[in-house]
């Protein structure tokens, strides 16, 4: 099963979604006055690009970046990326009302997303991502954003929270707000977003539990990112999410490992990382509930995994931790772990990559393959008690 959204910010013209009429297009005075603003407030122009640009070259259509419909002269695209201009992001660009396309990452623009940006109901692509400089929140108005397939501001420097309105967006697919400073909580509106395929919120500062309006209605979720943020839980019952496969929680400060047990209801979850979020106790108890789907159910993209990693999970390694047959991977080192690795462990017949190292166990290994087969590292600092191939041999 190949699930893998083709919405990113290529440069590829020929795969960014753009509907236009053919033709040979003279651009309307709205788009043309609306371009030469952005170019006033562009302060340093290294590579020359907007040498085209000029008031005495009419047809805004020929300047390099820009795209018109053959019909109507309406400017539909705007591509610049990796051009390196400074200056900032004019207010201005709002009146192109037929863009779709807007491409401006890695520039140096600085100062805030113009709120106005928000009445260009007809984008679809929105990318600016990798502008150290920007900063300020996410706009309200994005709300009105009902045509926005694709969203990437990953990697700038964003402010705030999302916006209560984020919701309304009913269009998107993709988002990307990797790498910012976006606080506070997760809107319930979030869940609204019945369209939305890929969503990647790490590294951020995203605070608090998920809130239960989250799950209603993400039925088109695959992937979920959240890691490296101030998550503290998520709703009990994630069932609505019935296509979600991979979830990273890593590096939250989870208030326990039961604040998470809505994830074995979510009935295509294969890929969860859970590495350095301070769950300690016992073994989490939902984890031996973990649906099992078909590997055809499941996105090339995703690995069938479990990564509980740095934590403070202690006690024995449940028996019925053997019955996740699925599993290509499964980190479970430095915890608290001590007793033996279950002999229901031979089960794990999929299993390419394994870790317990620096816990407390002791015992045989299981002594088939992949467990024969492992590197030492595997079991390896810690466990001085453990014995059987491929460490030494048991008294």
């Amino acid at each position: 099963m190949c699930d893998t959204d083709p919405l990113d910010c290529s440069d590829d013209e020929d795969n960014d979604g753009i509907i236009s009429t053919p033709g040979v297009p003279v651009c309307s005075e709205e788009d043309r006055n609306a371009l030469l603003q952005f170019k006033a407030s562009i302060s340093s122009d290294p590579n020359n690009v907007l040498a085209t640009w000029q008031a005495s070259r009419t047809n805004c259509c020929d300047w390099t970046g820009v795209t018109c419909d053959g019909s109507t002269g309406r400017v539909v695209r705007l591509k610049l990326p990796n051009q390196d201009l400074q200056g900032t992001l004019s207010p201005d660009l709002s009146a192109l009302s037929s863009l779709q396309v807007l491409i401006l990452d890695n520039n140096d623009f600085s100062g805030t997303i113009p709120s106005s940006f928000g009445n260009i109901t007809s984008l679809q692509r929105l990318c600016l991502s990798n502008i150290p400089s920007l900063s300020g929140p996410i706009p309200d108005s994005f709300g009105q954003l009902s045509s926005l397939q694709l969203m990437d501001l990953r990697s700038d420097a964003l402010t705030g929270p999302l916006p209560s309105s984020f919701g309304e967006m009913t269009s998107l697919r993709n988002l990307h707000l990797y790498g910012n400073q976006i606080s506070g909580p997760i809107p319930e509106s979030f869940g609204l977003l019945s369209q939305l395929y890929n969503a990647d919120l790490g590294h951020n500062q995203i605070s608090g539990r998920i809130p239960d309006g989250f799950a209603f209605g993400l039925g088109s979720l695959i992937n979920l990112y959240l890691n490296n943020n101030k998550i503290t839980g998520l709703p009990d019952n994630l069932s609505n999410l019935t296509r979600l496969q991979w979830l990273d929680l890593s590096n939250n400060p989870l208030e326990s490992g039961d604040a998470v047990k809505g994830i074995a209801t979510a009935p295509l979850i294969s890929q969860i990382e859970l590495e350095s979020c301070g769950i300690s106790g016992p073994f989490p108890a939902w984890v031996l509930i973990l649906p099992q789907p078909d590997i055809t159910q499941i996105s090339d993209e995703v690995t069938p995994s479990l990564d509980l990693a740095n934590n403070a999970i202690s006690g024995a390694i449940p028996a019925a931790l053997g019955n996740l047959t699925n599993l290509q991977y499964l980190d479970l080192q430095n915890n608290q772990l001590n007793g033996s690795i279950p002999t229901s462990f031979a089960q794990l017949q999929s299993l390419q990559g394994f870790n317990v190292s620096y816990n407390q166990l002791s015992g045989e290994i299981p002594q088939v393959s992949p467990f024969t087969t492992f590197d030492k590292s595997s079991y390896t600092p810690g466990n001085s008690g453990l014995c059987g191939l491929p460490l030494a041999p048991c008294a």
